[in-house]
């Protein structure tokens, strides 16, 4: 893939992304704060950590993503080498969400 088709399909990709992010963002406006907070955390964290195509090349892609295709499709292929770091996203994402609903409780 070219340098311009692959930025076509990451500026694609995030423009879907973050439409996909303001639709939850809004169905999940009237929800409590410690549902929604955990919950749009998770979808950061899903939707936009990258990792590494394969290890030749340096092109990212979405780390869910790569881990589908080494699940479904690729034989060989180890889907823990994507799945290892989107884990440890969600995991991180999860963190920050229950802080944020901490200090948001201890000051309201």
């Amino acid at each position: 893939m070219s340098q311009d088709g692959y930025m076509m399909a990451w500026l694609a990709y995030s423009g879907a992304a973050l439409v996909i992010l303001a639709v939850i963002w809004w169905l999940t406006a009237t929800w409590r704060l410690w549902l929604k907070a955990p919950l749009r955390a998770l979808l950061i964290a899903l939707l936009f950590t990258p990792w590494l195509v394969s290890s030749e090349t340096e092109s990212l892609a979405p780390a869910w993503v790569i881990m589908l295709f080494d699940s479904l499709i690729q034989a060989d292929a180890e889907p823990m080498r994507a799945g290892g770091p989107l884990l440890a996203a969600c995991v991180l994402a999860l963190v920050l969400a229950a802080a944020f609903v901490a200090v948001r409780r201890r000051f309201s």
